[in-house]
C-alpha cells in the first residue's frame, strides 16, 4: 500500500500536532508535507496534489470548512481525501465536514492506533479508486489510453479554438489483415503482436514532434481491437503529419520476432485535420476512419488524407451494404449461363452460372458492382448458396425438358469463404437432395489466387467434394501463381485459362507459345483445359491450331436467361456442320465460307 502514496498533506496551525503526527505515521512510511495554517495549506495542496490531507478544524486564520470550500472551488474536480481533525465534537460540525466532502474525523485527543487504521483505511480507498480510474481510461493490454480517454482528450482540444495557426490533425491506424494472425497463430500470439505494435507507435512518435501530451508520454491510444488513434497538436505544417505518418509505416513494417517467428505486418492509416470544422468528436473520429478505409482500398500499407469526397463514397458504400443484405433476405439475385463449347465439335458441353442482381431501384447489376462488398462482409457466403440452389434447381429443369437439349454438366463459381467455411459441405448436400442433382453433374469453379491463399485448407475441402463426385474447375489461370509446376499439390480437373491470355493470343506470339505449352503439358494428364474470353473468330481459329479442347466467350454468346439455354442448345446443334481435319484455314465446325484466311487473320509479330 504504501509504495502507492507520495505523501500526507498536514494542514494544522500547531506546530506540537504536527511533531505528534509525524511521530505516529513513521510506521507508514510517508512523506509529510507541514502546512502551518489554512492560506498555506491551499498553496501546498495547489502545488503537491498529495494524496490524503490530514486537516484541522480550529485554526486561526481560516477554520478547516473554509479551507474545505476554497479546495472544491479552486482545485476542482478535487478528489484528495480528506481527514478532518477536531477537538469539537458537535454533531452538526461533523455532519458539515462530511457535506464538503471529508472522508473521515478523528477527535483530539488523538490515539495512534486509530489515527493509523483511518489514515490506512483512506490511502486503502484511494489506491483502490485510482486503479479503477486507470481501468477505465487505460486499455489493459497495451497500457495505452483507451477510447474513453481519448474522448476526454479530443473534447478539450475540440474546446481550443485558438488563433495562432498551427496544424491539430488525427491519425487513425487499422492493422492490415490481422484477423489472420489470430485464426493461424491464436489470440495469445496475437496479444503479444498488439503490445509489440503499441511500443513502435509510441516510439514513432517524437519528442521534437510537438503532440498532445498524456501522462508525459505521446498521446497514443488503442481504441479496440487492431485500432489505434494518435492526436497531434500543435504541428508546424501538414507536411510534418505526413513526415510522422511515413515513419509509422516504416516503424511497423519491420520485422517483428515473437516466440521464435519473424513477421510482417503492415498498417493503413486515415488522418483527419480538426482545425476547428469539428464540433463532435463522433465526427471526427468518422472521417479518420473513412479516410483509413479509403487507405485500404488503394492497396494498404499507406495513408490517406480526408477530404469530403471520401464521405460521399463511404455514404455510397453504406448504402451499397445495406441493399446487398436485404438483398440476401428478400433473394433478389438471379442467375444467367454463358455457354461453354467444345471447340473441335462446337457443341454446347456445359454452361457457366453467374450471378446477377435485381436491384430493386438501379436494375440489373453485374457482380462486379457488389460481389467485392459481399466478399469483404461475408455475405458471399449466403449469395453463393442461393447460386447454387437455382443452378441446381435450373439444371434439372431442363433435363426434365428435354434431356437431349440439357447442357452435359454446370459451372457454379465458388468462393474461398464458401468453401471453408464449416457448414459448407451440409449446405451442399442440402442442396442436392432438396433439387435432386447429381454430384456428378455440378463443376466448382475456384480462381487461383484463392485456392493457393490457404492452399491446405482448399485441398481439404476439395478432396472432400471431389470424394461425392464434384470436379472442381482452377479458374483465371494465368492471374495468379500460374506456377504449372505446383498444378501437382491441386486436386483440380479443369484449368480455366483467363482472358488475359487470349485477348492478344492471335496478335502476341509469346502468348500463343505460352498457352500453347500449357494445353500440351495437360494433354498429358487428365486435367482439361477451357480458353475464356474468346471475341473473335481469329482467336478462335489460333486455339482451335492449338487443340485447346474447349472455349467460352462472347463470340458464342453472351451470358444469357435459363429460358433460353435449351433453344441456343438446339440451335447450336442443329447447325453444325460434320467435322473434319483441322485445316489452317477453317475450323471443322464453322460452315464453309464465314472463315477467309487472308481477309480475317492478323500477324503474329515475332517478339524481340
Amino acid at each position: 500500500m504504501t509504495n502507492l502514496v507520495d505523501n500526507i498533506l498536514l494542514i494544522d496551525d500547531c506546530p506540537q500536532m504536527h511533531r505528534l503526527i509525524s511521530k505516529l505515521l513513521l510506521p507508514l512510511n510517508v512523506e509529510v508535507i507541514h502546512a502551518f495554517g489554512g492560506k498555506e495549506g491551499l498553496q501546498l495542496a495547489a502545488s503537491h496534489r498529495p494524496s490524503l490531507i490530514l486537516l484541522d478544524y480550529g485554526m486561526e486564520d481560516c477554520d478547516g470548512l473554509e479551507v474545505l470550500d476554497r479546495l472544491n472551488g479552486s482545485l476542482a474536480p478535487f478528489d484528495t481525501p480528506v481527514i478532518m481533525i477536531t477537538a469539537n465534537s458537535d454533531r452538526s460540525l461533523i455532519s458539515k465536514a462530511f457535506e464538503k466532502g471529508v472522508c473521515d474525523y478523528v477527535t483530539k485527543p488523538l490515539h495512534a492506533n486509530e489515527l493509523l487504521a483511518r489514515v490506512k483505511s483512506a490511502l486503502r480507498t484511494r489506491a483502490l479508486m485510482a486503479d479503477l480510474t486507470r481501468k477505465s481510461l487505460f486499455d489493459s493490454l497495451t497500457g495505452l489510453p483507451n477510447k474513453s480517454n481519448l474522448f476526454e482528450r479530443l473534447m478539450k482540444a475540440m474546446g481550443r479554438r485558438g488563433t495562432e495557426r498551427r496544424v491539430n490533425a488525427l491519425m487513425f491506424i487499422d492493422l492490415d489483415r490481422f484477423k489472420r494472425i489470430n485464426d493461424s497463430l491464436g489470440h495469445t500470439f496475437g496479444d503479444v503482436m498488439l503490445q509489440k505494435v503499441a511500443q513502435r507507435l509510441r516510439r514513432s512518435v517524437r519528442q521534437t514532434d510537438t503532440v498532445a501530451r498524456c501522462d508525459g508520454s505521446p498521446l497514443v491510444a488503442r481504441i479496440g481491437g487492431d485500432e489505434f488513434v494518435i492526436l497531434l497538436e500543435d504541428i508546424q505544417s501538414s507536411e510534418n503529419v505526413e513526415a510522422i505518418a511515413h515513419r509509422i509505416l516504416t516503424n511497423l513494417n519491420r520485422a517483428y520476432e515473437i516466440q521464435g517467428r519473424s513477421l510482417h505486418l503492415s498498417a493503413s492509416i486515415g488522418i483527419v485535420s480538426c482545425d476547428g470544422q469539428y464540433d463532435q468528436v463522433d465526427d471526427l473520429i468518422r472521417d479518420a476512419d473513412i479516410a483509413m478505409y479509403e487507405a485500404k482500398s488503394d492497396g494498404r500499407s499507406c495513408f490517406k488524407v480526408f477530404d469530403a469526397s471520401m464521405r460521399d463514397r463511404a455514404l455510397s458504400r453504406w448504402k451499397l451494404e445495406n441493399d446487398l443484405r436485404r438483398a440476401v433476405l428478400g433473394e433478389q439475385f438471379t442467375v444467367v449461363y454463358q455457354p461453354i463449347i467444345d471447340l473441335k465439335t462446337g457443341r454446347v458441353a456445359s454452361v457457366e452460372a453467374l450471378v446477377r442482381w435485381q436491384h430493386p431501384e438501379r436494375g440489373l447489376l453485374a457482380p462486379g458492382e457488389f460481389i467485392p462488398m459481399a466478399e469483404e462482409t461475408g455475405m458471399i457466403v449466403k449469395i453463393g448458396e442461393q447460386v447454387l440452389r437455382i443452378a441446381c434447381r435450373d439444371f434439372m429443369e431442363w433435363s426434365q425438358a428435354d434431356d437431349q437439349a440439357a447442357p452435359g454438366h454446370v459451372n457454379i463459381n465458388l468462393s474461398r469463404q464458401q468453401l471453408v467455411h464449416r457448414d459448407f459441405m451440409q449446405t451442399f448436400t442440402e442442396i442436392l437432395r432438396e433439387t435432386g442433382m447429381n454430384a456428378s453433374m455440378i463443376h466448382l469453379e475456384i480462381t487461383e489466387s484463392e485456392m493457393m491463399n490457404d492452399l491446405e485448407s482448399a485441398v481439404y475441402a476439395i478432396e472432400a467434394l471431389r470424394a461425392i463426385g464434384v470436379k472442381i474447375e482452377l479458374d483465371d489461370f494465368g492471374t495468379g501463381y500460374s506456377s504449372l509446376a505446383c498444378l501437382h499439390q491441386l486436386p483440380i480437373d479443369v484449368i480455366k485459362l483467363d482472358r488475359s491470355l487470349i485477348e492478344a493470343i492471335d496478335l502476341v506470339e509469346y502468348f500463343r507459345k505460352l498457352v500453347h505449352l500449357v494445353i500440351q503439358l495437360l494433354s498429358q494428364t487428365e486435367i482439361k483445359v477451357i480458353a475464356e474470353g474468346i471475341e473473335t473468330l481469329s482467336q478462335l481459329r489460333v486455339l482451335s491450331e492449338l487443340d485447346c479442347p474447349f472455349g467460352q466467350g462472347y463470340y458464342f454468346s453472351k451470358p444469357i436467361s435459363a429460358s433460353k439455354i435449351q433453344e441456343f442448345i438446339r440451335n447450336r446443334h442443329t447447325s453444325e456442320t460434320k467435322t473434319s481435319e483441322v485445316s489452317k484455314k477453317q475450323i471443322p465446325w464453322v460452315p464453309e465460307g464465314v472463315w477467309d484466311y487472308t481477309a480475317n487473320t492478323r500477324s503474329l509479330p515475332t517478339l524481340r
